[in-house]
């Protein structure tokens, strides 16, 4: 396929696709609203049911029932955050070498933009409904021979705040990981495919388990205080679109073609009592 034959529509779907493989976070919220928008500032309406009040009912009674008023219980998901990517491929290049560039510079495009919503993804821990260990300011000390202590305390929160058990997940930094295997928990899986989004195995205390680079830490440094969120698939909602993706010539860079896209989303956690966050700080193993 020669540039010129470059359909942006096409490329376009196989960015986002490219985008979701290469998405930690994003694999384990719910798109079940990603249909609903199409560019920034478009908002999504979820619709939700409210607690309906139970009542004791006494035989023959004479009086009135207590009608419910309902609560409007829905959410609004908005699209507030978009990025793009533009860069320019020479024209010059051999019409074979072409499109293998072209679907290398997408991929890297579909890469670098899913690291950048995984870690927005990643702050959304200021949501969660449930503190499960430690704080901020001073992560609990985990190591091998309590990692599955505290991964048994999330799951004993999440069945506390009723989270249903289908579609459980945790997403951990490669220290915790580590963590993890020394402990001899086994984490592997056949399918290379998730193996490829940072799955790591399931199920552990019912956990689908990943591993993230883009885990929150306080500091820069991998070791600081981390927080490791924990929910079901549908604790968070996200949903984006690449609203605009174009082809046109450059016009002061001699023979060279210009590709900028554009990629929406939005996130908000819809359902904070199922989501919780383990405080978490790496500590050295003893030798």
């Amino acid at each position: 396929m020669a540039l010129a034959e470059f359909v942006p529509e096409i490329w376009s779907g196989r960015v986002l696709t490219r985008l979701n493989v290469a998405s930690v976070y994003r694999n384990v919220c719910t798109t079940e609203y990603e249909g609903e928008i199409s560019q920034f500032g478009d908002v999504v309406r979820i619709n939700e049911i409210g607690r309906i009040n139970v009542n004791s009912y006494t035989d023959g009674t004479t009086n009135w029932l207590t009608i419910q008023t309902l609560a409007d219980a829905s959410k609004r998901l908005e699209i507030n955050r978009q990025y793009y990517t533009a860069f320019h491929l020479d024209d010059v290049t051999g019409a074979q070498t072409k499109p293998k560039l072209m679907m290398a510079y997408m991929d890297q495009s579909a890469k670098d933009l899913a690291a950048e919503e995984d870690e927005y993804l990643s702050t959304l821990y200021s949501d969660a409904g449930t503190i499960v260990t430690g704080t901020s300011a001073a992560g609990t000390a985990v190591a091998s021979t309590n990692v599955m202590k505290y991964l048994s305390l999330a799951q004993q929160a999440l069945d506390e705040s009723n989270t249903p058990t289908e579609g459980r997940w945790i997403v951990v930094p490669p220290w915790f990981a580590q963590k993890m295997s020394l402990a001899n928990i086994a984490l592997n899986t056949d399918n290379k495919d998730t193996m490829g989004s940072g799955y790591l195995g399931s199920t552990f205390y019912g956990f689908n388990v990943y591993m993230s680079n883009n885990v929150y830490h306080t500091t820069p440094a991998s070791n600081g205080e981390a927080a490791i969120l924990c929910g079901y698939t549908g604790s968070i909602a996200v949903a984006n679109q690449i609203s605009s993706m174009q082809q046109l010539p450059a016009t002061t860079m001699g023979f060279n073609t210009i590709v900028k896209m554009l990629h929406v989303y939005g996130a908000k956690v819809i359902r904070p009592n199922n989501l919780a966050v383990l405080w978490c700080d790496y500590t050295a193993e003893a030798t």
